[in-house]
């Protein structure tokens, strides 16, 4: 007792930021994915640019709540709910080292998530795909169509090759949990009637997606979708906020489950409620009931 009551005293002068400098070397302990590093970075630096140099025993409940509602302020309720863990787990390592006496984070309850973004249906795809080929956007047809077959992220579309082609699969690890996916080239989404050896017979470079050969940015797909969707679709004829690029992803999970694809393994996931959670279309179309021809006698 006498010696933590000593560490405490010592570091009761110590700003958040002092804190921070030693949190971030316990993350890099943690082998985290890269996704998860930059998220984490980017949070930690907003956390310095609002408390960063208030002593770290001084920050109370109110200071954790005010910047958690940064996020909720500007309906941003996922960002709100990762700010929240991590100032709690900020706050948990401070305490187990005896930097404080308390977690100041911990009467704080998690921030709902509610998502707002409209799925996607298969007609609306069609209809900003029919524009990309319209306006003579290669590029975001391409895209498009890669996302749709295969259901991956577009930080995995984007660094598709047929050099990562083995034996008639397509060997793809994601960016965002390092899952190793082997995706078989025959893969056809039915209701498009394209297969991903279509997609790879048709490009004459190594990039499955590219622009002038070159690696495509993840910024131009974005932003390319939302200028096309924008000019299809006005922006009240959305019921939430709109649908964006990764829309693709679970309108690729519900398309292909009607396949009977193993959807969970196809997207990369750990387990079958997170698959389920892309399968959900959020109101935007009618679950059709499927009966056998015994059912009618």
């Amino acid at each position: 007792m006498f010696f933590l009551s000593k560490l405490f005293k010592s570091t009761k002068s110590q700003t958040v930021n002092n804190w921070l400098d030693e949190y971030i070397k316990i993350l890099a302990e943690r082998k985290l994915k890269p996704k998860t590093i930059e998220i984490k970075t980017y949070l930690i630096k907003v956390i310095r640019q609002q408390i960063g140099v208030k002593p770290l025993t001084q920050i109370t409940p109110p200071d954790i709540s005010k910047i958690i509602k940064i996020y909720t302020d500007q309906d941003k309720a996922p960002s709100a709910k990762c700010m929240y863990h991590l100032l709690k787990d900020v706050f948990r390592e401070a305490y187990a080292q005896g930097w404080n006496d308390r977690n100041p984070a911990e009467p704080i309850k998690c921030p709902k998530v509610t998502v707002k973004r409209s799925r996607m249906t298969l007609n609306e795809f069609r209809k900003i795909l029919n524009e990309a080929d319209k306006m003579g956007n290669k590029t975001l047809h391409d895209a498009m169509m890669l996302a749709i077959v295969t259901g991956q992220r577009r930080s995995d579309i984007a660094t598709m090759k047929k050099s990562n082609i083995k034996r008639n699969y397509l060997l793809i690890e994601q960016y965002k949990t390092g899952a190793k996916i082997a995706l078989p080239v025959k893969l056809k989404c039915k209701k498009l009637n394209i297969s991903l050896q279509d997609i790879i017979e048709s490009t004459k470079n190594n990039y499955l997606l590219s622009n002038n050969n070159k690696q495509i940015k993840l910024d131009t797909i974005t932003r390319q979708f939302a200028r096309l969707r924008d000019k299809v679709f006005k922006k009240n004829y959305w019921t939430g906020t709109p649908t964006t690029f990764h829309e693709i992803r679970s309108l690729a999970e519900r398309l292909y489950r009607e396949q009977r694809v193993d959807t969970m393994t196809l997207l990369g996931h750990k387990s079958q409620q997170m698959t389920d959670r892309y399968n959900d279309n959020r109101g935007r179309e009618y679950k059709k009931l499927r009966i056998n021809k015994s059912s009618y006698l």
